[in-house]
């Protein structure tokens, strides 16, 4: 059970209807905290934020796949160095911020195992962007998922899949392969969904443009979303939800709420090559440039939480 306090009241779309919740949290994170609140909606329809299945207080285990984002710094799997600083390295650990990622808190919050396969640079499918400049993907992470041979009970395993910026980048550059990308990702957590693994419960996020958007953008993520609506159709249904992370960067890089009402004092980055340059680090929305502080991290792990408590729905349309 998450230990709770009060923090201000927001307005969230909860089923298409707008309800007034409590958002709480236990840790005061260096006043950082959330300033929006999840778009809810259901499965079947255009993109939202939307849980349909997934509890939480269930999982014994958190398996991650993803790009520098999700990567706490070992990427096979094993436990995670400390989330500290050691200079000059001022990758916490191997992340690519000052302390935990997000998931890392998540698995904190609920007393899981943390099982990191994620590695900086990386898209869903390297074939797809021959340019990317580190070689490195989602079919790789799963490949060495799967040759461990990890015995994990499907019905307390947690599995997060977060790509798409780095695909999302290569498409502005190269040929328009996120359609591609967007049913490789699929396929990858069908593989994942079938024998030996059998897979059943999947989160999948997303921030593909931090604070842009695009219509192929948007396609990508209809796609996916149209994917896991299919995956919970299926007899029997695996269990999906899905957390836009692009409403927290669009309320801090927008003009409305602005970064402020996070509690921010700048949207830039504390590092400048391998020296930190702000004085109040933990005010800063990224550490590395476009790579989240570790209070920003904080607060993605505070959405995700309120994406499947609030946004709970097993309605298809």
């Amino acid at each position: 059970m998450l230990l709770l306090f009060a923090l201000p009241l927001l307005k969230l779309a909860v089923g298409g209807q707008a309800a007034t919740n409590t958002l709480s949290r236990q840790l005061p994170n260096d006043g950082i905290h959330l300033a929006v609140g999840p778009q809810c909606g259901q499965l079947g329809g255009t993109v939202n934020d939307v849980n349909a299945g997934l509890d939480l207080n269930k999982y014994k285990t958190i398996v991650s796949f993803g790009d520098s984002y999700t990567d706490g710094g070992k990427e096979d799997g094993s436990p995670l160095l400390p989330p500290v600083i050691d200079p000059p390295d001022l990758f916490a650990g191997g992340r690519s911020t000052n302390g935990k990622i997000w998931i890392e808190n998540i698995a904190d919050d609920i007393g899981a195992r943390l099982m990191d396969y994620a590695v900086s640079s990386a898209v869903v499918n390297i074939s797809l962007w021959p340019n990317n400049p580190r070689p490195v993907d989602f079919i790789q992470q799963t490949t060495l998922f799967l040759s461990q041979s990890n015995n994990l009970d499907p019905d307390t395993t947690l599995y997060t899949v977060f790509f798409g910026i780095n695909d999302w980048e290569d498409s502005l550059t190269g040929p328009d392969n996120l359609p591609e990308a967007a049913q490789d990702l699929l396929g990858q957590m069908k593989l994942l969904a079938s024998p030996p693994t059998n897979a059943r419960n999947f989160l999948v996020t997303d921030v593909y443009g931090r604070g842009n958007s695009t219509a192929s953008g948007q396609a990508w993520l209809q796609s996916i979303f149209d994917g896991l609506t299919a995956f919970h159709k299926e007899s029997p249904p695996l269990n999906v939800a899905f957390a836009n992370f692009a409403r927290i960067w669009d309320g801090v890089l927008g003009p409305v709420p602005g970064y402020q009402a996070f509690g921010y004092e700048s949207t830039s980055a504390c590092v400048d090559g391998d020296t930190v340059t702000c004085a109040h680090p933990q005010y800063h929305f990224y550490w590395f440039s476009g790579h989240p502080s570790k209070e920003t991290h904080r607060i993605m792990a505070d959405y995700v939480e309120l994406v499947l408590s609030l946004c709970n729905t097993g309605a298809l349309l």
